[in-house]
């Protein structure tokens, strides 16, 4: 019996231009799956993978140093640093826009989102919603603490899914898969330190103490869920991308060109694991 394989894409912002790189590679070799799980940064950059859509991503960069996009002034005047009325609006319906109907008939795409009043994650199958749905949790997956709005669905509050669930591999289990292919945006080894400033973010999210909790328990959970991986890959149940080195950009990186070198080089570094993958895949 085949198994049935799912794709599982890790946040970090401008570090997602890794996994951008990852996955052109995917979709210039026609490599697929059965299911595709993503939050933040990897939900943003999935989304055009999903939609089968060959340098998306790459064009998508190159409005990093665009105005429109966001900065200091923006976050100052609307209380968010990216402009996500550019960003999904403009951007993803008139300048380079998703090709919706690709992606209502792709495998299920799961994004992750953090409930900011429950402090759990929540996913969605996106393709299976109307645009503006899709729109919306897109939008809040990848609306970074601190220097993004709540936004606001349904009744209910979201921020970034990677407050309360950094790399989604249980969800992609606990929805039927037999193996995972996971894309992370640091290299092996790292571990990630605790919150500085616990003070500054308990006062920030006063109204909302369950993120302020996932925020102070984010390194807990990330180095926890990195060891879980090691045993699923020693398992045989799982294959892990890391990028070769650290990536030296900024969370939001405003320089096209460094963002743009991370993209190109794993695609050349993808050659050097995919015949691997692949038969890994079908074992």
């Amino acid at each position: 019996m085949k198994n049935k394989v799912a794709l599982v894409l890790e946040g970090g912002g401008s570090r997602g231009m890794f996994t951008a790189g990852i996955l052109e590679s995917f979709l210039m070799k026609n490599i697929n799956f059965d299911s595709i799980f993503g939050i933040s940064a990897g939900a943003l950059y999935g989304a055009s993978f999903a939609s089968k859509q060959l340098e998306r991503n790459k064009k998508l960069n190159a409005y990093n140093d665009d105005k429109r996009y966001g900065g200091f002034k923006h976050l100052l005047l609307k209380g968010s640093y990216l402009s996500w009325d550019f960003i999904m609006g403009d951007i993803a319906h008139r300048l380079l826009p998703y090709d919706y109907d690709t992606l209502r008939t792709s495998a299920d795409f799961h994004v992750g989102v953090s409930n900011c009043n429950t402090g759990k994650s929540e996913f969605f199958v996106v393709n299976k919603l109307d645009k503006p749905d899709i729109v919306s949790i897109l939008t809040a997956s990848g609306s970074l603490p601190f220097i993004s709005p709540i936004v606001k669905y349904k009744g209910e509050e979201y921020l970034d899914g990677g407050l309360t669930n950094s790399i989604p591999y249980d969800v992609a289990f606990e929805n039927g898969a037999d193996k995972i292919v996971v894309v992370l945006t640091r290299p092996e080894g790292y571990v990630k330190s605790d919150m500085k400033f616990k003070a500054v973010s308990k006062w920030f999210y006063r109204k909302h103490p369950k993120v302020h909790e996932n925020l102070t328990q984010r390194a807990q959970q990330y180095n926890e869920s990195i060891q879980q991986l090691k045993v699923l890959e020693q398992q045989g149940k799982a294959f892990l991308i890391y990028p070769q080195k650290e990536l030296n950009v900024g969370r939001v990186e405003r320089q096209v060109y460094k963002t743009e070198a991370i993209y190109n080089e794993a695609i050349k570094f993808s050659n050097s694991f995919i015949p691997k993958m692949k038969l890994w895949m079908e074992e």
